[in-house]
């Protein structure tokens, strides 16, 4: 069986306490701390909850992301994908991908993918080197 907290402390004491390298000396471990019998006995406050009022950052970023329009949603993405490109740049070290683009030549029988004829092929014509 495992000691509780308060059952160690009952036995061996509480322990020392240190701030910025030094013993701090206390007079007493008593404390003064009173409660107010009815808010203990009145339970969770649950009246926010019912409101729909957040009652923290986090729940308050929720309620806003769920209020978001798909514009701003794609805005966020966007944000997003860049900082995180930033990120692997900056901090990863690793270099960016270059994006190539072709040239824009014709589309259709010589298009990749598509099927070639012998009249598609250009034969290739050497000059003699004098």
């Amino acid at each position: 069986m495992t000691a509780t907290l308060t059952k160690w402390y009952e036995e061996h004491g509480r322990h020392e306490i240190f701030a910025g390298g030094k013993k701090v000396e206390l007079d007493s471990s008593a404390h003064s701390l009173k409660l107010n019998e009815e808010a203990v006995r009145a339970g969770a406050q649950t009246d926010l909850d019912d409101l729909g009022i957040a009652k923290n950052a986090r729940e308050e970023k929720l309620a806003a992301r769920k209020h978001k329009t798909a514009e701003e949603l794609a805005q966020e993405a966007a944000h997003n994908a860049e900082m995180a490109k930033l990120y692997a740049q900056h901090v990863l070290k690793e270099q960016p991908t270059l994006q190539i683009q072709g040239l824009g030549g014709r589309r259709g029988a010589g298009a990749p993918g598509s099927a070639r004829t012998k009249q598609d092929v250009q034969p290739v014509l050497h000059k003699p080197v004098v």
